[in-house]
């Protein structure tokens, strides 16, 4: 079978994979160090501190009561982004994996050519 590519445009390809790649690991990166730093921001929330307890808290005062409310919908926040990075990183992962396959397949083809022309010219009189 033929390669449906035009061979001027297998550069563009292979500089497309390499930008896919390189924004994956970007993408990746950036997921993982939101995330730890959301991690760390939860684990000093005190509403956070609450629902991993699973205990009851007795409040005292409607300031207090205010606080834990603030807190709360911090919390919500903070796991409501937590699972935004989660796929962003999935994303990025997945871009990683596209780019190598394709730049991986197109290596694949460019040495079964080479391979190909090597053949012909050495049967060639």
């Amino acid at each position: 079978m033929r390669n449906l590519i035009p061979t001027e445009m297998t550069g563009i390809i292979e500089r497309l994979l390499f930008t896919a790649i390189v924004i994956g690991i970007l993408l990746a990166g950036y997921a993982g160090l939101r995330e730890v730093e959301l991690a760390r921001r939860l684990s000093v929330n005190m509403a956070a501190q609450v629902h991993e307890s699973g205990g009851e808290v007795a409040i005292a005062t409607k300031s207090q009561a205010q606080r834990l409310m603030a807190a709360d919908i911090e919390r919500r926040r903070l796991v409501s982004e937590q699972s935004t990075m989660l796929i962003i990183g999935g994303f990025g992962l997945a871009l990683i994996g596209l780019g190598w396959l394709g730049y991986d397949m197109r290596r694949g083809r460019r040495r079964k050519a080479e391979a190909a022309s090597v053949k012909s010219k050495s049967v060639a009189p």
